[in-house]
């Protein structure tokens, strides 16, 4: 190119476009290929200049190693002593220093030739090497890259290992483990000088062959080098096998294939580093990172497309200001994702909170304004840069954010506070406390709502907490009414559940709805009963209650929201237990709720009653728990030992069942001597223990004895809750005992021989009505089955039995009208079962009316299969379908 080209309009001189750097100003000065040049000129920045011109010359000249076709394993094995497990580049310096070290013995030339030859090396080329490394050494020097001193390298001295100075004083095999340890750690401080001097030597290299790095590929042994290119390492290189996944070569040679020649292992970090000009930023992932209280990208740097580091977290303000604004304004300010204390984010973060939980309990998102307008509002306030000094900085960190912040709020204090405005879309005036309340009452106190809308999360819907303590008083009717704003929804739905002709009477449901909230029902029973017979109400028709299948409607799963989620917790505020079934936490924790109930409550109880020194038991007592106020029950209750102490319950039924039993257990210890009476024996009961067979005589003695205490002792009357009430109930016991002792032993005798005739007639099991009957007769007369039995129906006992034995001898007669009428028992009584069960399992107890419609089907056998017998009242399955109408 001329000095001074002109243009060919004007003729004006024009500036050349492309001058040299100093650095390449320098690197012309040298005589060798360029990249070694830059190599030269790395070396003075990483102060190892003698290395890099013994390897720099080495790599311009021929290899000085020999490798005759016949004795390729021989050189092989002997060049091993110069290798290097990390760099093919460091062999070069190992032969260098054994050259030299061999030249300082005063070898002459014969011997040094012969040298040459024992490990296969031209002598010849070392000569040309060394005169080479002259000639670049003079040139660094006169370019002042290195002084003369440190321009010429001077072997290693091989520190030899000395031994501790202490090993003199010890045993032998104390000496061995010394001198092991010694060897280890002069092993260490050889490989930590090696490994300082590795990196400098290594990065100079880099400079120069900056092109020929590459990456292993994961699923094979091949490397990815530069501009997609593919290359093996040479297989007489010293990293053949063990293939490090980053290496550096000097040259890149085709013959088969592609193969790296004289490589060496570096890290990739070392290319950034060393040639930031070539190397290509990725940012990739945006977000804000809220422990780092700054907007983050993951960076990826490639060099010729080669992916040097694939990802590093780095700041995105710097990169891209605008995008990183608007990601810090979404994340840390609209999102609420940082832990900022300035008064203006504590007063939005509340402010948005309020306005959400109108939503939570409406079930609509139709209040608080979307996220855009909140980010226009941020948007709007913000600069695009603060500018404290002449740098700007990018409003995407916290830090500076603060910062600007201070500076704002001096001048308008309010700047970045929202208002209702600006945050909701209507006034939501529907959504009141009265409607949906932040407490729910109950007779134990008041207890924290909280509301989420979130379809099938499992806190969707009103969530009510509350202490174990209170679990066992919680009642399931009063929860199906959830809270007024969202009973309207629950009901609708149960109404979409009923056939199309009743739901029909409905409409339009909403104005149905208000009507029956209107009517003022009973909150405290089940929702669904009511909401029937108020169907049947509105149609005029009562009987069409007898189309509504109660059982059917009861089951029907409505949405999860649409029950009241019950969150248990212990004193601490530690949850134990979270669902929507009342009956299952009760199950699962029940005993524990009383346990704990009765935690502190020692004042009220007293351990071993033996006589009624308790003065009056009020019916209920309340009491306080921290800053809770409960109300117990007080009762007496026989413990598993035998004693009888006073107890508090956390639940009417279960004072009023304990204290029954309590009650009776202090009758006996004060009736000492008619309970000596009564257990030498009931008259008749040896005859009728061997007809009863079936069960153990002492199984049968207790049983009587309890069933005889309990009609005795108490019978109808109420329980004593005074001592004069107490001494009252006792008169009556011992009035009342023998006559009850001699009507027992009557029922019993009369059953027993019921029982014997019967199982005479099934015994040997070839009646068709064998199995059926033998179930039957187990099922009134097994163990317990004194104390289960109702005392008016003791008296029927053995005509249920003789029932039974007349039906066997009827059935011949017509053992089709006997299928079909047992068929019609089945069903009702699969009716009572299937009730029974589910009560059960909600934990409820049976009422009175569904325990005598269980002897009414007695009732029904006697009347359908032994008429003669005759029943106490007029009995059918007509008049049993009907009866079961109304229990349900």
């Amino acid at each position: 190119m001329p000095s001074e080209p002109f243009s060919d309009g004007l003729k004006t001189p024009v500036k050349p476009r492309y001058r040299l750097t100093k650095l390449g100003e320098q690197m012309a000065r040298l005589p060798i290929d360029p990249k070694i040049a830059r190599i030269l000129l790395a070396a003075k920045k990483h102060d190892c200049m003698a290395e890099i011109l013994v390897i720099a010359s080495a790599l311009s000249i021929q290899d000085p190693r020999e490798r005759p076709l016949e004795a390729r394993e021989a050189a092989a094995k002997a060049h091993e002593r110069f290798t290097d497990k990390q760099s093919d580049f460091l062999a070069y310096l190992n032969i260098w220093d054994s050259f030299q070290r061999e030249r300082d013995k005063g070898l002459s030339n014969k011997q040094l030739v012969q040298w040459c030859h024992q490990y296969f090396l031209s002598h010849l080329r070392m000569r040309e090497w060394r005169e080479l490394h002259r000639q670049l050494a003079e040139i660094a020097i006169e370019m002042g890259l290195t002084s003369k001193e440190q321009a010429f390298r001077r072997p290693p001295v091989q520190e030899q290992l000395r031994p501790s100075e202490s090993m003199g004083d010890q045993d032998l095999s104390a000496k061995l483990k010394q001198k092991q340890l010694d060897k280890k750690q002069h092993r260490a401080q050889i490989r930590a000088a090696k490994e300082a001097g590795y990196e400098q030597i290594h990065r100079a290299l880099l400079t120069g062959l900056i092109a020929n790095v590459g990456m292993k590929s994961p699923d094979g042994h091949d490397y990815t080098g530069a501009r997609g290119s593919h290359f093996h390492l040479f297989p007489a290189s010293a990293l053949f096998k063990s293939k490090p996944k980053w290496v550096m070569a000097a040259e890149l040679t085709e013959t088969t294939r592609l193969y790296a020649r004289d490589v060496a292992a570096i890290q990739p970090e070392w290319i950034e580093q060393e040639a930031p000009h070539l190397v290509k930023y990725h940012y990739f992932e945006p977000h804000w990172e809220q422990k780092r209280g700054e907007v983050v990208a993951s960076e990826r740097v490639t060099l010729y497309g080669l992916t040097v580091l694939p990802r590093r977290p780095v700041a995105y303000g710097r990169v891209a200001p605008e995008e990183a604004r608007e990601i810090f304004i979404r994340s840390a300010l609209v999102a609420q994702e940082c832990d900022l204390k300035a008064d203006f984010f504590v007063h939005n973060k509340k402010l948005i909170r309020e306005i959400a939980e109108l939503e939570h309990k409406s079930r609509k998102q139709d209040v608080l304004v979307d996220e855009e307008a909140l980010f226009d509002f941020y948007h709007q306030r913000l600069p695009e840069m603060y500018r404290p000094s002449e740098t700007p900085n990018p409003l995407a960190d916290i830090r500076i954010f603060q910062s600007w912040l201070k500076q704002a709020e001096r001048e308008n204090p309010r700047l970045l506070f929202l208002n209702k405005e600006d945050l909701m879309q209507h006034a939501a005036a529907h959504i009141t406390e009265e409607q949906f309340p932040k407490f729910y009452k109950t007779p134990d106190g008041k207890f924290k709502l909280s509301y989420r809308f979130e379809p099938h999360h499992p806190l969707d819907g009103v969530t009510l907490t509350v202490p174990l303590t209170v679990l066992n008083r919680l009642s399931a009717p009063a929860l199906e009414w959830l809270v007024p704003g969202m009973l309207r929804e629950k009901l609708q739905l149960l109404i979409k559940a009923l056939p199309k002709q009743i739901r029909r009477i409905c409409v339009p449901v909403p104005e149905f709805i208000t009507k029956f909230l209107e009517s003022n029902p009973n909150r405290q029973e089940p929702v669904i009963p009511q909401l029937a017979r108020f169907i049947a109400k509105t149609a005029g028709d009562m009987r069409l209650l007898e189309q509504i299948n109660l059982d059917d409607w009861q089951a029907f799963k409505l949405p999860e929201h649409c029950y009241f989620n019950l969150r248990i917790i212990d004193d601490g505020g530690q949850e134990l237990a979270v669902g929507r079934n009342l009956t299952g936490l009760q199950q699962e924790l029940g005993q524990a709720a009383a346990v704990t109930f009765r935690d502190n409550t020692q004042e009220f109880e007293r351990d071993n009653v033996t006589a009624w020194d308790i003065g009056t038991l009020p019916e209920s007592i309340k009491f306080a728990r921290g800053k809770q106020q409960l109300t117990g029950f007080l009762g007496l209750q026989k413990e598993k030992n035998g004693n009888i102490a006073l107890r508090l319950f956390d639940t009417a039924e279960a004072a009023q069942a304990a204290h029954q039993q309590g009650v009776i257990a202090l009758m006996q210890l004060q009736l000492k001597e008619h309970m000596k009476d009564l257990n030498k024996g009931i008259p008749g009961f040896t005859q009728a223990a061997m007809l009863l067979k079936h069960i153990s005589a002492d199984t049968l003695r207790d049983d009587l004895t309890a069933a005889i205490c309990d009609r005795a002792f108490i019978g109808d009357d109420e329980l004593p809750r005074s001592e004069k009430a107490f001494k009252e109930q006792i008169k009556r016991a011992r009035s009342r005992l023998p006559a009850v002792k001699e009507a027992v032993s009557r029922y019993l005798q009369d059953t027993a021989a019921a029982y014997a005739e019967l199982n005479a007639k099934l015994g040997n099991g070839k009646h068709p009505l064998s199995a059926l009957l033998r179930s039957r007769m187990q099922t009134l007369l097994t163990a317990g089955f004194a104390q289960r039995t109702p005392w008016s129906q003791w008296p029927r006992l053995p005509v249920y039995l003789k029932a039974m034995t007349l039906r066997m001898e009827k059935y011949s007669g017509n053992p089709a009208r006997d299928t079909a009428r047992e068929a019609d028992i089945q069903e009702l009584e699969q009716m009572w079962q299937e009730k029974a069960d589910t009560l059960q399992k909600q934990n409820q107890p049976l009422s009175d009316g569904l325990k005598m419609f269980q002897w009414q089907l007695e009732e029904l056998r006697v009347s359908l299969f032994a008429q003669e017998l005759k029943t106490p009242y007029p009995v059918s399955v007509k008049r049993l379908v009907k009866e079961w109408e109304g229990l349900k």
